[in-house]
């Protein structure tokens, strides 16, 4: 026997929506393909494409016009680096120029004439470094290397002048290097971009699919021009907050298996730096999912078609990676600009991930993000509640019917 629709309460009409949101979702191709596919693909993509994590063998050219046996010695202990690899050695800068120009080298160092005479009589001898300034990586691999060859191959000189002097080889090193550096990389211990820069990555691609994955639902749903309520239209007020809750919940169970996906298997899969402890972690990405949520589904009631909520999506990409910090330092940017970045939840959600899965913090150490995500989450809770109670009283004064809100 049917149950009366009247005597429905409101765990039933949530438990009732909430099944209704995973069946649309599981029978539109598209949002199964950005609410769950996009979670595989796009991690797995950044990963190995990142798989190398640090820039290495960077092809360059070493025009030697001093043609000596230091020289020779300079560029063997260039092309003995990680960072580069002396792929060819032209005969003129002209020559260097046109092998660069045609990629098939993305550096070219200059040994003047001279060198090994400067060296020798104790005099400052020179090297030209010619990077490519318009691509960062290769600029900053290839002057980091020189700078080291140069650092070590300006000590052994030294060394062996004061060899000469008659100092002993202690007393020798001390001499050419009395300034000791020890630098210890804290966090990410092999400098690497993949592991620096991949798993504030995935929290914005958590972000960015939920909202483009909710959007696609709220413009199909809108297109359909079918009413989401249940309830005969004189109950339903009543119906609004089960009717958003249970469609949360629909996207929460989602969001729980690429959770365990992305922050979980592809993290320890490719070895990303992992000192937190994953309950911690669940703590901060659970009010970022709610937030993710909530907004998402306030989002969604603008847009009328699905295609419009995949436009404005993707054209708020960028701008959220921009915006979390990861290609350019919070500290940098413009007061105002960092403002309207939080109303994004992963502007506030990625540092306090890094910090949790990189440096070794507990949960108090972020508990303000945490609560600030949870603030969050309830102001958006509030306006899409406000805003769909809104539309139903507007919509009754008016003696219409209501467009379809999602």
């Amino acid at each position: 026997m049917t149950k009366d629709k009247n005597k429905i309460n409101s765990f039933e009409l949530m438990a009732i929506h909430f099944k209704n949101e995973l069946k649309a979702i599981f029978t539109d191709s598209g949002a199964v393909l950005i609410l769950v596919g996009a979670l595989l693909i796009y991690p797995l993509l950044y990963s190995f494409g990142y798989f190398n994590e640090v820039l290495t063998d960077l092809p360059v050219g070493v025009v030697d016009l001093d043609q000596t046996a230091t020289s020779r010695k300079y560029t063997n202990m260039l092309d003995a680096s990680r960072e580069v690899e002396v792929s060819c050695n032209p005969q003129s800068l002209k020559e260097a120029k046109e092998l660069f120009m045609s990629n098939k080298i993305d550096g070219v160092l200059l040994i003047p004439k001279g060198f090994q005479k400067n060296v020798l009589s104790t005099k400052q001898a020179n090297v030209a470094v010619y990077a490519d300034g318009s691509y960062l990586l290769k600029y900053k691999t290839f002057y980091t290397a020189a700078q080291t060859v140069n650092a070590y191959f300006g000590a052994g000189v030294g060394v062996q002048h004061y060899l000469a002097e008659g100092k002993s080889l202690r007393q020798a090193k001390v001499s050419a290097s009395p300034l000791s550096i020890q630098t210890h990389m804290l966090y990410i211990p092999a400098g690497s971009y993949g592991s620096f820069i991949m798993p504030g990555l995935i929290i914005i691609i958590i972000q960015q699919t939920l909202l483009i994955g909710i959007g696609i639902m709220g413009g199909t749903f809108s297109e359909s021009k079918a009413s989401p309520f249940k309830l005969p239209e004189n109950k339903r007020r009543r119906e609004i907050v089960p009717l958003i809750f249970g469609r949360v919940g629909a996207y929460l169970l989602i969001s729980a298996f690429n959770i365990c996906l992305a922050v979980i298997i592809i993290h320890h899969w490719f070895n990303y730096p992992d000192k937190g402890n994953m309950f911690d972690v669940l703590m901060l990405l659970f009010p970022f999912l709610l937030s993710v949520i909530f907004l998402g589904i306030g989002l969604s009631t603008f847009f009328k078609h699905r295609e419009s909520a995949i436009v404005f999506m993707m054209f708020l990409s960028p701008i959220a990676l921009f915006l979390s910090g990861i290609s350019w330092p919070v500290s940098a940017m413009p007061d105002w600009l960092v403002g309207l970045s939080k109303i994004l939840p992963g502007t506030t959600t990625v540092p306090a991930y890094l910090r949790l899965r990189t440096m070794d913090v507990g949960i108090t150490e972020v508990k303000t993000e945490v609560l600030k995500l949870y603030i969050q989450a309830g102001s958006y809770a509030f306006l899409t509640i406000a805003y769909f109670y809104i539309r139903l009283y507007v919509g009754k004064n008016k003696k219409v019917t209501i467009d379809p809100i999602k």
